[in-house]
């Protein structure tokens, strides 16, 4: 790794409102980062208990009484036909599951996952980097992304991270933010010089306050096409509500190659996103279905917070660096199903899950079709549910077919969808989704649509341990987003990273494949369950290990002394298939060697790894 570590990386404007609502930068690349050189993480945490809100933290007032009107209005109301869901489709088969990066103090989870072809998977959460290689079932150290970009001189106070995978160039790019006023606002983005993101990363600053007036960056959203990554944020006032703080929502227009290379990094800057003279918010940018697409960036909004609403914003932008403004276009389009504020999720009584609000959360465009969800509100019982569009592009005017989502049992948070289908004429679609109930701790699991109105039962991919309590009082935050990418060399296989309640009362994360078919015996060999990694070496005060599982089993886990002889029992409970995580602290035990046990009810030892305690 390079051995700089601290540097404070310039923006250059080359050329200031070159044309009216574009502004043209460019960027210094850091030296290159080597993740897998990263030994030394202090990454220390204030324990603030509550990272920004999205966009500054809505205005309370205007959400709640948006809320208590919908609360009013929505009580008993009868099934539109929209509502009426054909649940005709199989259940999408889960593949290999594991949970993700470590609960890191910060609040929200905000999942976000990037796969490559070559099996290398990367899951970010605020505010940790966590890769895993597939082909040699390893999981490495959770990187905090303040060591990861520690480069670019920037305090820690990264949040919202964002990843995804570049399938034609073979490499990952991630992007979080970083400062919560218009002086600190920074965004962070990085690119992997090969397709081993435990390699060489060059990151660049991005400005937050590129107007340099009294505006601060907030929400990420990014997306690719051929030749350009597109990220949108929020700009916002200092410590004003929703109603007063929000100005905008700006486009970032990048050229990937310049990242790729690690050279001065182009970019283009478009802030006029306008409606009948009031400003789009929350754009969020269409990805690809099973190819990058060019020509068109497009992106959604809706009525975030609207009571209900049927409107949707169509916007696109040249696919250029030298577009003009003046072709970038703004429809207004209406669907033939409205979608509300969402209600809190309720968990445990009296505490409830935040969904914040109707914001698109994901999207993409595959057949001329773009799919996109959204969290709702399910009007038949008032609870938190979920949007599904799907946005018919070969009309002249795109019409939009949607329904909600909704479940008797469960409540629904947080969806992300990608494309799952073998090409022309598929449009099958996965969709994760995090789900909770009053007797039903918060989960994670995926719905199957056909994009004709057909959808599967709900999967569950990972059952909660247990409710999520982090903050004071009753509510508490779910997560802002969750991760979902489609295998781009695997036909119809989607990865997800979702939230779930664990043991210890916090967010934890887990990362699940998913399928509209079996997979195959060549793409799953049974393996015998043994533990691949322990540290640290020597351990001090805890260890961590990661062993796999070959099929769903209630496990023991044991410490023995160097006469083999047990000296605790630390757990037993049921583990599940692929990939786990195990952590426990063991500063009561003396300087010595001991042995990590873990087995069956049964008696099978399924794993064993030597470690030392060193004070």
């Amino acid at each position: 790794m390079n051995k700089i570590l601290c540097i404070v990386i310039s923006f250059i404007t080359i050329a200031a409102q070159a044309q009216p609502g574009k502004m043209r930068f460019q960027l210094a690349p850091s030296p290159i980062v080597n993740e897998a050189e990263i030994k030394v993480d202090w990454n220390p945490v204030l324990i603030n208990l509550e990272m920004p809100e999205p966009d500054a933290g809505a205005d309370e007032e205007i959400k709640e009484a948006a809320k208590h009107l919908a609360n009013q209005l929505y009580g008993h109301k009868p099934f539109t036909p929209q509502e009426k869901l054909q649940r005709s489709l199989n259940n999408p088969v889960l593949g290999k599951n594991f949970y993700g990066n470590p609960y890191n103090y910060n609040v929200p989870n905000d999942n976000d996952i990037a796969v490559s072809n070559g099996n290398m998977v990367v899951s970010v959460i605020n505010s940790t980097v966590r890769i895993f290689d597939l082909n040699l079932d390893t999981a490495y150290q959770a990187v905090s992304l303040f060591a990861l970009s520690s480069v670019l001189g920037l305090p820690n106070e990264h949040f919202d991270p964002k990843v995804l995978y570049d399938p034609q160039s073979d490499r990952f790019i991630l992007a979080c933010l970083n400062g919560y006023t218009d002086s600190t606002s920074s965004i962070v983005l990085g690119f992997s010089q090969s397709n081993d993101p435990r390699q060489g990363w060059v990151f660049y600053s991005v400005p937050g306050n590129p107007y340099n007036d009294t505006l601060w960056t907030d929400f990420p959203m990014i997306s690719i096409t051929q030749e350009h990554l597109y990220l949108t944020v929020n700009l916002l006032k200092n410590n004003e509500t929703w109603q007063n703080g929000f100005v905008k929502t700006v486009v970032w227009q990048f050229n990937k190659a310049d990242g790729y290379n690690g050279q001065i990094l182009t970019t283009n800057l478009y802030g006029n996103f306008k409606y009948n003279g009031n400003y789009i918010r929350n754009m969020c940018p269409v990805r690809n279905g099973s190819e990058l697409f060019n020509g068109t960036a497009y992106f959604l909004s809706n009525r975030n917070f609207a009571v209900s609403s049927d409107t949707i914003f169509l916007i696109k932008i040249p696919d250029s660096m030298n577009a003009d403004t003046a072709a970038i276009e703004v429809s207004l389009l209406h669907s033939n199903h409205r979608y509300h504020i969402p209600p809190g999720a309720l968990q445990t009584p009296p505490r409830k899950l935040e969904t914040n609000d109707a914001r698109i959360l994901g999207a993409f465009m595959q057949n001329n079709l773009i799919q996109f969800v959204s969290n709702t509100r399910d009007t038949v019982n008032n609870k938190a549910a979920f949007y599904h569009g799907i946005i018919n592009m070969q009309n002249v005017i795109p019409d939009i077919q949607a329904f909600t989502i909704r479940n008797d049992t469960v409540e629904y948070g947080y969806p992300n969808i990608a494309y799952a289908g073998i090409g022309i004429g598929d449009n099958t679609a996965i969709i994760g989704i995090n789900y909770t109930a009053a007797n039903i701790f918060p989960a994670c699991g995926a719905i199957m649509s056909d994009g004709l109105g057909n959808y599967s039962d709900l999967v569950t991919i990972r059952k909660g341990d247990n409710y999520i309590s982090v903050l004071s009082g009753a509510e508490q935050r779910w997560g802002d987003y969750s991760g979902a990418q489609r295998k781009y060399n695997e036909n119809g296989v989607v990865w997800l990273a979702l939230t779930y309640g664990g043991l210890s009362k916090k967010q934890n994360t887990w990362i699940a494949e998913l399928s509209p078919q079996p997979f195959t015996s060549a793409h799953y060999v049974e393996a015998v369950a043994h533990i691949n990694q322990l540290y640290p070496v020597p351990a001090s005060s805890s260890i961590t290990c990661n062993f796999t599982l070959s099929n769903e089993d209630y496990i023991i886990v044991d410490i023995l002394d160097v006469n083999g002889r047990s000296i605790l029992q630390l757990y037993r409970e049921k583990a599940y298939p692929g990939l786990n995580t195990f952590q426990c602290n063991t500063s009561s035990l003396s300087d010595g060697t001991y042995m990590l046990l873990i087995r069956n009810q049964k008696g099978q030892i399924l794993g064993s790894k030597q470690f030392i305690e060193k004070k």
